[in-house]
């Protein structure tokens, strides 16, 4: 097999002469790099070879050197650069010869590839004659080479820090415009889309006003093209700008108004529409973000909404007729209006609202749907509805039996968001709520009964704070609802529509099972329906991938509901605790990290259930916990069994000290792991903290692994302020949880050799003045405890000035633990 085959059979229908030539190009390029890359090169710009044929081999070369996972990136780019000089040169120039080829899906592919190693090269000086010959292209070439050497310079503008090419900055610019007001179409299509890929790396020009006016009148005008494509791209410019440009868009707004509502009310192509209603969602996304920086009177939405929200309403009424949850003008419009919405609050309510009552009952089944999309565009963000609300609600009940599917489908998505952010306003009609949607759990539409279940789900969890207006709790209906929600669990159709109805008939289940007060007698009812729906599931026929991906989300869904039964019944599960944990163990031996997670999640909810009466149960589990906490790569999953280790560690009190030998030193493994999300990392520390105060004494055999550690993560530093106070705190805690341990079993003397580290660690956060009070608090807790545990010989060392200042600031400030502090460093002040 040469090379040439090896790219033919690449895309074979047989597997067996797919794998064949993939295991070719992997030894080939193995075997001798510099040559399989000059290969792949000859491939790509032969214009006699297939245009399959050449297109995969560009996509092979561009893998060569370039991957989105980082590490490997690292490597393919030390490869690269392995490459003999003049080897290399060989390469480009080839590749550079190939943006002229007459077949358009050769030079496009060529120009990602050059793109590519552009990007590597460029930022070390290695190809300093690229970007003059991309100019030199569109300057004086052809039809063809203009075009794709816009993509290739679009491409890496798009990418590449501008400080690294800032001589080219105009020039950039420069050429880019003048492709855009080239004759060729496809010239100017290029020019457009390589400036918005460019329009970051021309920042420096953007912020010149004559620059930056030139700039966007050419966008404007090509935002009234003739051609789609170019329109469409013009209109995703100026979506971009409104994001990384906000503070200038004031300035076009008129012209940009009317480029936009033309396009939205005339243009006779989605793909534009869609594009000129993405730039108002943008534009109020970013003035969303900034609303706390920006006067409100000088925002661009709340003074358009009186013009632009009937047009966005308009869009509503233009509704596919087969709707299938596909992105389209309708939706689209949808998005905006709800964006609007928690922007500006209530002010959109008489733009909409009128709307919405107008056409909620009209013969026409556009204007319904589209009155119930309204409103429920509009629920999030707004409280000011008055009766309306209350009036519209039985309306919108009588709908979701319309004779309409998308009538139906979306009135009952509107009454689940009604749930969601509006509960409270229509709190008496919460029993025919119930009634209408319990009913919808078995409609024959299963976008019916799959929003019936969410709003459910959102009924449920509007309890979980307490009683919902004059209902204390679910608890009268709570047996009808679980009948409904498990009927709708087992309708023979729950797993079409990507499983949607099973997951929210599910989610529903465990909010009822989490807030409803239900009695324990319904719940253990639940509790045993589900264990035979996950014995039955160990035994579910596997003949395809997708059968697997069923059992594997069933199996996922039931973990969820054992964990909320637990969770909520505490105590009274421990009859059944056994059978519960023989099924979740055995869910390990699957291949699904989705499915470890929520079984963790609910063996760690039995956990905290049971407390020390998960000790039968430990010897099974240990291994699984090891696994998981040997295996970073586990990611979450790891992240969950360093937070079970801190479980059984409370649980288990001194018990646990028969397992530390084996557990804390991977604890420690995974704090110095770099694959660790750092996210973990105070998780980690916590879970330490938990084992030191429940083993005392026995925990100081582990002291020099796990003090350095925290000396170490002291000294952390990071941009991240919240993130940083957490772990702070974290590591004051892990200090006094070993101090509380060590003193409870008389061996305090421990811990002199590491006395100095914990109160650098004092001076460290005394020297930031931007701090949380939570930090402060747990260091004053620390030497409090310190004095308490060690006596005089450390009331010396803590009487200075800074300790002193530390705690009188945090007396003055009223922070916890400063008192106590006080009393336990100074005693004989009080």
């Amino acid at each position: 097999m040469d090379l040439y085959q090896a790219l033919a059979n690449a895309n074979h229908q047989s597997e067996s002469v797919r794998s064949e030539a993939e295991s070719f190009l992997t030894n080939a390029s193995q075997q001798n790099f510099p040559l399989f890359i000059h290969s792949l090169t000859l491939e790509l710009t032969n214009e006699e070879r297939d245009a399959q044929i050449r297109q995969l081999a560009g996509i092979v070369l561009k893998n060569s050197i370039h991957s989105k996972n980082s590490e490997r990136n690292e490597i393919l780019i030390k490869q690269w650069a392995s490459i003999e000089p003049n080897a290399r040169n060989v390469i480009k120039n080839t590749l550079l010869q190939g943006l002229g080829s007459p077949k358009y899906e050769a030079r496009h592919t060529v120009a990602i590839v050059i793109s590519r190693i552009g990007l590597i090269e460029i930022p070390y000086a290695m190809w300093e004659e690229l970007i003059p010959a991309l100019f030199k292209n569109i300057e004086s070439g052809s039809e063809g080479i203009k075009q794709s050497t816009l993509q290739t310079l679009g491409y890496i503008c798009e990418e590449i820090d501008p400080n690294v090419m800032s001589k080219y900055s105009d020039n950039v610019l420069r050429v880019i415009t003048d492709g855009i007001k080239d004759e060729s179409q496809n010239v100017k299509l290029a020019g457009i889309q390589a400036l918005c890929f460019a329009l970051e790396f021309v920042k420096n020009n953007f912020d010149i006003k004559e620059q930056r006016d030139y700039i966007m009148k050419v966008i404007i005008d090509n935002s009234e093209s003739q051609n789609p494509l170019i329109k469409k791209s013009a209109f995703e410019n100026l979506v971009k700008i409104a994001t990384i440009y906000y503070e200038y868009i004031l300035d076009y707004m008129n012209p940009i108004f009317k480029a936009t509502i033309d396009a939205i009310q005339n243009d006779k192509n989605e793909d534009v529409v869609l594009q000129a209603i993405e730039f108002w969602t943008s534009l109020a996304e970013e003035e969303a973000a900034q609303i706390d920086e920006i006067d409100f009177n000088k925002l661009v939405i709340p003074k358009a909404l009186p013009n632009l929200v009937p047009i966005m309403l308009e869009t509503l009424t233009k509704q596919s007729e087969n709707q299938d949850g596909s992105w389209g003008i309708t939706p689209a419009g949808a998005t905006c209006i709800s964006t609007m919405s928690y922007l500006i609050g209530d002010k959109i309510l008489e733009f909409v609202l009128p709307f919405v009552i107008n056409n909620i009952n009209n013969p026409e089944w556009r204007l319904r749907e589209a009155s119930c999309t309204a409103l429920g565009s509009i629920l999030d963000g707004t409280k000011e509805f008055g009766n309306h609300l209350v009036q519209l609600v039985p309306i919108l009940l009588q709908l979701i039996r319309d004779k309409n599917d998308m009538v139906k489908e979306t009135a009952s998505w509107t009454i689940g968001r009604v749930c969601d952010h509006q509960m409270s306003n229509v709190s008496e009609q919460l029993e025919i709520i119930l009634s209408t949607l319990m009913e919808a759990t078995s409609d024959e539409n299963i976008k019916v009964a799959t929003h019936a279940c969410w709003a459910i789900h959102n009924i449920c969890q509007a309890f979980e704070n307490g009683p919902v207006g004059r209902y204390p709790t679910l608890e009268p209906a709570s047996q009808k609802i679980a009948q409904c929600l498990i009927v709708a669990i087992h309708r023979d159709d729950s797993e079409d529509d990507d499983h949607k109805l099973k997951t929210n008939a599910y989610e529903a289940l465990n909010a009822l099972i989490s807030f409803s007060n239900a009695r324990p007698e319904l719940i253990i009812e639940i509790l045993k329906l589900t264990m035979q729906d996950f014995e039955k599931s160990f035994s579910m026929e596997i003949v395809s991938a997708d059968d697997r991906e069923a059992q594997f989300n069933l199996q996922s869904l039931l973990c969820s509901t054992l964990q909320a039964i637990a969770s909520t019944l505490k105590e009274t599960i421990k009859p059944y605790a056994q059978q519960m944990l023989v099924l979740l163990f055995n869910v390990f031996k699957n291949q699904s990290i989705i499915i470890y997670e929520e079984a963790l999640l609910a063996i760690g909810a039995i956990i905290l259930a049971l407390d020390a009466d998960f000790e039968p149960y430990f010897s099974n589990f240990l291994p699984i916990l090891v696994n998981f906490l040997k295996n970073v790569d586990f990611g979450s999953v790891t992240n969950i069994a360093i937070g079970i280790v801190g479980d059984l560690a409370r649980a288990f009190g001194k018990k646990f000290s028969g397992v530390c030998a084996e557990i804390v030193p991977l604890i420690v493994s995974d704090l110095t792991n770099p694959k660790l999300s750092m996210n973990a990392k105070p998780s980690a520390i916590s879970c330490l903290c938990d084992i030191a105060i429940s083993v005392g004494a026995d925990f100081i055999p582990f002291l020099p692994m796990v003090m350095p550690i925290l000396h170490q993560a002291s000294a952390t530093e990071i941009d991240d302020e919240d993130f940083l106070n957490e772990l702070r705190e974290t590591i004051f805690q892990t200090y006094t949880g070993i101090i509380q341990g060590l003193k409870s079993d008389n061996q305090i003397e421990e811990l002199n050799q590491y006395i100095n580290p914990m109160l650098d660690f004092v001076v460290r956060i005394n020297d930031d003045p931007e701090r949380y009070d939570s930090v402060t608090s747990a260091a004053l807790a620390l030497l409090g405890d310190l004095a308490q545990a060690m006596g005089d010989s450390i009331r010396n060392l803590l009487n200075n000035k800074i300790v002193r200042e530390f705690v009188n600031n945090g007396i003055q400030k009223g922070i916890p633990y400063a008192d106590y502090a006080d009393q336990s460093i100074f005693p004989k002040k009080h």
